[in-house]
């Protein structure tokens, strides 16, 4: 893992700085990260936020710095299956990057934390004006495709187990600790499976010694051996063709908080199926999963 940071600083002038943890925005060069600073301001995220849905038009992106968003896509008849694992060494709002007028897949919030949000107008004038930072992002979007095309092969080619231990590697991997604040629900919900299959992978992974189950977690033991219970799905194509550094010297970038929006009650309303709720705070995040 590593911590990147910068000497610009993002939001009131007498708030505390705090250290970029995005990747994206940590090797973005000077000049280009200093018109996007103005912009980005500092949100939570909350377990089960749709931060973008698939067919809508995306008000904002997202720089995870810290937790795990799930792309996802979806049938009528058999639900949403997970398509790309995103955290700090991602962003939520490809689309915009990619002058699309909507989103095609839904991304939500399995493990909270926190982003760098922009509004989607900022973000769509910068990267008109900026062809060296849509370059930048494109590096991303590249990757994204490449993890896109991975994990389908490893829904349709591998068990359920080696998919399960890959899940757990990924988002350890975009967490970076050993503590997974995960359940079997979330886990089945993101692969698409049953939830059955899960807890039966988690308990044979527990009487091997490789995890511990604990009360809405679970921590990683012996992440070597995680390693040889999961399919080569979990280290390809990343290490192979991502733009961004994985280990890197640190910097002194960084940001300063705004105030962070606070995401709604996640179980306050149930929509029904393609409908996003609309908080009465100043931010159209905080869908519920129908």
């Amino acid at each position: 893992m590593f911590d990147l940071v910068s000497s610009k600083l993002v939001g009131g002038a007498h708030a505390t700085p705090s250290m970029v943890q995005n990747a994206i925005l940590a090797t973005l060069p000077e000049p280009q990260f200093e018109l996007l600073r103005p912009h980005l301001k500092a949100v939570s995220l909350k377990r089960n936020e749709i931060l973008q849905d698939a067919l809508r038009h995306p008000d904002a992106a997202y720089f995870i710095e810290s937790g795990v968003v799930s792309r996802m896509v979806r049938t009528v008849k058999d639900g949403l299956v997970e398509v790309a694992v995103v955290g700090k060494f991602g962003f939520v709002g490809v689309s915009l990057v990619l002058g699309a007028a909507q989103t095609v897949q839904r991304s939500i919030v399995r493990v909270p934390g926190t982003a760098l949000r922009i509004d989607a107008a900022a973000f769509r004038d910068i990267l008109h004006q900026s062809p060296e930072t849509r370059e930048h992002m494109l590096g991303y979007v590249q990757l994204l495709i490449a993890l896109n095309a991975q994990i389908a092969l490893c829904n349709a080619r591998h068990d359920i187990p080696e998919r399960v231990a890959r899940w757990m590697l990924l988002a350890q991997d975009r967490i970076g600790g050993d503590r997974l604040p995960v359940t079997h629900g979330v886990m089945a919900a993101a692969l698409g499976v049953r939830r059955p299959s899960v807890s039966k992978a988690l308990s044979d992974f527990e009487a091997k010694g490789i995890i511990e189950g604990r009360r809405g977690a679970i921590r990683i033991r012996d992440i070597d051996a995680l390693r040889g219970e999961a399919c080569e799905c979990e280290q390809n194509p990343e290490g192979q063709i991502s733009p961004f550094p994985r280990h890197a010297p640190p910097s002194s970038r960084h940001v300063t908080p705004c105030p962070s929006r606070r995401a709604p009650d996640a179980t306050a309303r149930r929509p029904g199926p393609g409908m996003i709720v609309v908080p009465r705070a100043r931010t159209r995040r905080g869908a519920v999963i129908p």
